[in-house]
């Protein structure tokens, strides 16, 4: 009868352009979090890549040691049963420790300019151990008792050239065994100080440690 009909609105839809602002962020979320995981992923496989380098490289300087205290072992072995048999080789026992000598300066040159200033700044905490193991006077020991057997050789090497004396006699002798036993034991406290020192740090995985987070790591 003459009412006013009431038009019922139709519900509302998304706008275009709304969708569209939807599905662009949408995309890039899932673009960013597939970036994210591969990120991560190289970087965990950077951390193994580093950590198996890290046991690679505690290995190779360990395995050096061991050769340098073999190669002190062996010599003093040769001395010792030249000894008894009153004669050596000398230029074998001297061609053997020139070699050693050869040894030990390249993995000096390697320990002092490379490994322990690489240490320190990873982990500038493990300066003041460093240090200690860098402090001249350790090296000045252990140069002192080399230049002794090399000089020691030397003479000898030079008799036996010249046909002085064919056969040493055993005091001449003990004086080789004698030098070289305080060579080795040096040696040996000199190398295992620097590794009871230096091998918490060098075994070191905690990054908090190398950013000040915290103290001394616990050696294993």
């Amino acid at each position: 009868e003459g009412g006013v009909s009431v038009v019922q609105a139709a519900p509302e839809q998304p706008s275009m352009e709304l969708e569209s602002k939807f599905t662009s962020a949408f995309e890039a979320f899932g673009c960013e979090s597939s970036r994210t995981v591969e990120m991560l992923q190289q970087l965990q496989e950077g951390l193994d890549l580093h950590k198996e380098h890290q046991q690679k490289l505690v290995n190779y300087w360990l395995g050096q040691h061991q050769v340098m205290k073999g190669e002190l072992e062996l010599m003093l072995n040769m001395a010792n049963a030249a000894s008894e048999a009153e004669s050596i080789g000398v230029a074998e026992l001297q061609a053997r420790f020139k070699q050693y000598m050869v040894m030990l300066e390249e993995h000096e040159e390697v320990e002092d300019r490379m490994l322990f200033p690489m240490l320190k700044s990873l982990f500038p905490q493990s300066a003041e151990d460093v240090d200690r193991v860098l402090d001249p006077e350790r090296h000045k020991g252990v140069d002192m008792l080399n230049e002794r057997v090399g000089r020691l050789l030397q003479q000898l090497h030079e008799r036996h050239v010249n046909g002085e004396q064919m056969v040493l006699s055993a005091q001449e002798m003990r004086r080789v065994v004698e030098a070289l036993e305080k060579l080795n034991d040096y040696m040996v406290g000199h190398i295992r100080y620097e590794e009871e020192v230096t091998m918490p740090w060098l075994k070191q995985t905690d990054p908090a440690i190398g950013k000040g987070g915290g103290g001394k790591p616990i050696a294993v």
